[in-house]
């Protein structure tokens, strides 16, 4: 391998780092984790709680705690989750593959 591919490997390892942590720290990824442990722990009590809609963060939406649609919104937020993971995991994935081919080469 010669100087300028390891640079390059080397170089989109680093971005690939900083997007992991850019997507982590990102407003969506906090946001909807945020949502699915509000989901999660309101299956206590009466009462109701306030989160944002899946499909449109923008906009808020009132639940019972106790009723259907919690596990609705839980399981479209862990849908949602589920796509930034993914993200990740591919990213990761890419990152191990070009670290492994810079050891080896």
């Amino acid at each position: 391998m010669s100087f300028s591919q390891r640079r390059t490997s080397l170089l989109r390892v680093l971005e690939i780092e900083s997007n992991i942590k850019d997507i982590e720290h990102g407003d969506e990824y906090l946001r909807v984790k945020r949502e699915i442990k509000l989901l999660e722990n309101a299956r206590n009590g009466s009462g109701r709680i306030v989160v944002s809609s899946p499909n449109d963060m923008s906009t808020t939406v009132e639940l019972r705690k106790n009723s259907a649609d919690v596990e609705q919104y839980l399981s479209l937020y862990r849908v949602r989750m589920r796509g930034v993971s993914d993200r990740i995991d591919s990213l990761n994935v890419e990152k191990f593959n070009l670290k492994r081919e810079l050891m080896s080469g």
